[in-house]
């Protein structure tokens, strides 16, 4: 078991511990979240938990990796069947329908649900827990993604919160696209690594894609002693960064 481990954890082994894998909490299974339980089979989590209870229709073929005889499954099953194809029989997904305030939280916590209201149940939630690790909120549009990240030592959460009424509405033909639901996931995963391997990380990003932009908030750089990990010159480098926080009340991505 150890030699196959090694070989299939072998382009990451050295960059992610898979001991410092343990559990993970994803809130929201739709196009976000299923790119994002692939992505985490693959890096070797040990433990997600899932919460969706929705079921999948035609109209979200198109911005999640559900194959298309998933249609009319629920999608947290289908999470779980998606998990499978890419984990280890030793990784584990839990599946559970919508997060209630009954709901436990876990130290490490992303959120990618349709409205604002129900991400900051779940924040609630996890900055009142014993032993909140961080929490990421990704939200995405059609041309543009937000993400948010939040630590016990750096939370500035609820300046990036607005109500879901107070965001304009696009039609429903323009909300989202398979383009920016994997830009948000590849950015969201990063995440996950620079918080896990103690790395420098901005605790907000707004990217654009039509045109490119990305304007970031604050780079928080962790004490040397904290870093266990990447260690590399590359990554040494980028601490080293002039970028202040933006106006974040210019964009807004539900």
């Amino acid at each position: 078991m150890a030699g196959k481990i090694e070989t299939r954890f072998l382009r990451n082994k050295d960059l992610i511990p898979l001991e410092s894998l343990s559990t993970i909490s994803v809130v929201g299974l739709g196009g976000i979240g299923s790119f994002l339980i692939q992505g985490l089979a693959m890096m070797g989590w040990n433990k997600v938990i899932g919460y969706d209870g929705d079921v999948i229709e035609d109209h979200n073929l198109s911005t999640t990796c559900y194959p298309l005889d998933e249609t009319g499954n629920a999608k947290k099953d289908s999470a779980q069947g998606l998990f499978q194809r890419y984990s280890e029989d030793w990784q584990e997904f839990v599946p559970k329908s919508n997060f209630e305030m009954t709901s436990k939280v876990t130290p490490k916590m992303i959120v990618c649900t349709d409205d604002m209201e129900s991400r900051r149940m779940v924040y609630n939630k996890w900055i009142k827990s014993d032993n909140p690790h961080f929490f990421i909120d990704m939200r995405m549009g059609a041309t543009s993604v937000e993400l948010v990240t939040c630590t016990v030592g750096n939370d500035n959460y609820l300046r990036t919160w607005v109500p879901t009424h107070s965001i304009p509405q696009a039609p429903c033909s323009m909300k989202h696209t398979v383009f920016a639901t994997n830009h948000i996931v590849s950015l969201g995963l990063a995440q996950v690594y620079n918080l896990v391997a103690g790395l420098a990380y901005y605790d907000y990003i707004w990217t654009s894609l039509n045109p490119n932009m990305v304007e970031f908030g604050t780079l928080i750089t962790p004490k040397i002693q904290e870093v266990s990990v990447d260690t590399s010159t590359q990554s040494v480098n980028r601490l080293d960064s002039n970028a202040g926080r933006s106006d974040i009340f210019n964009h807004r991505t539900a």
